[in-house]
């Protein structure tokens, strides 16, 4: 990579960062796709970088909210208990995947979120994240059954 690709970078990391201390996000939903669409980047080495880029990151933002007491340590050391378990495998099955099938599932992932957190500004009844759900999960296995 040139210098201009890595000041790109840079540039993408500052609005990682930013709308990662402003939503609580991590990261991914913005690093990956930018390193797949600007930078070609497959979506198996996106997803590995913006896992590396996580840990620092969230350190930072962590502190900030820590001083306005604002986490929750017992709720996050569960949550890490159960990352640090599953993580591996989901990293695993991953890579089997066929890289389409991956990106698909990912972007479904994203669109049942962000159904999901519509209801409450939009009017939608509570079950719609629940239905959206449903329908990318029969897509995502339909598509995985055509790809293998």
């Amino acid at each position: 990579m040139g210098f201009w690709q890595y000041l790109a970078l840079i540039g993408v990391g500052g609005v990682t960062g930013l709308f990662s201390g402003l939503l609580g996000i991590g990261g991914g939903t913005i690093v990956v796709p930018a390193l797949v669409i600007l930078f070609g980047l497959s979506q198996y080495s996106a997803q590995g970088t913006s896992l590396a880029v996580i840990v620092p990151m969230a350190l930072v933002g962590v502190s900030s909210y820590a001083a306005h007491k604002h986490v929750n340590l017992g709720a996050a050391l569960a949550i890490v208990a159960g990352a640090i378990v599953t993580t591996r495998y989901g990293a695993t099955l991953a890579q089997s995947l066929p890289q389409d099938a991956l990106r698909y599932i990912f972007a479904l992932f994203l669109i049942v979120i962000a159904v999901q957190l519509l209801p409450s500004k939009a009017g939608l009844p509570q079950q719609a994240g629940f239905i959206a759900l449903a329908v990318a999960a029969l897509l995502v296995r339909a598509l995985i059954a055509k790809i293998m």
